[in-house]
């Protein structure tokens, strides 16, 4: 192989490791994005329901949720809080901390201004004082 056909190959081969750490880092931002999206959607349909919603109401509202899930979400919610430890805020705390609205909050997820910390197993879940000064920045605009 000549020095010309070397370097294009070399070349090829540095394009091809910088496109795929794009493309990995997409995808773990997606997946944080998704893991976010879904607690925060959780944990509004629980405060739906201790608001006083019926299980019909929010499964009317929530498309692809039926009733009889309405009351497995509500206790996956519940379950995910004892693996987030202390000083740490689930998605869904770190929602209300906010004073933000749930498409508010994942819009600062999606947009980098806010980033959650991994935790074992997928979990996420985002720092006070990052929660307090995305707080902070939102009210001052």
């Amino acid at each position: 192989m000549s020095d010309a056909a070397s370097d294009q190959v070399g070349g090829d081969l540095a394009m091809l490791r910088q496109r795929l750490v794009e493309a990995e880092e997409e995808y773990r931002r997606t997946r944080a994005e998704d893991y976010v999206v879904r607690l925060v959607r959780d944990a509004t349909i629980v405060d739906a329901h201790r608001g006083g919603m019926s299980s019909r109401e929010i499964s009317a509202l929530v498309g692809d949720i039926g009733q009889p899930n309405v009351v497995r979400t509500r206790r996956r919610a519940i379950t995910r809080r004892d693996v987030v430890p202390h000083g740490l805020l689930d998605p869904a705390d770190a929602v209300r901390a906010s004073g933000m609205g749930p498409a508010a909050f994942i819009s600062a997820v999606r947009e980098g201004r806010i980033k959650p910390v991994e935790l074992a197993d997928g979990v996420k879940a985002f720092r006070t004082e990052d929660v307090e000064a995305l707080a902070k920045r939102t009210t001052h605009r």
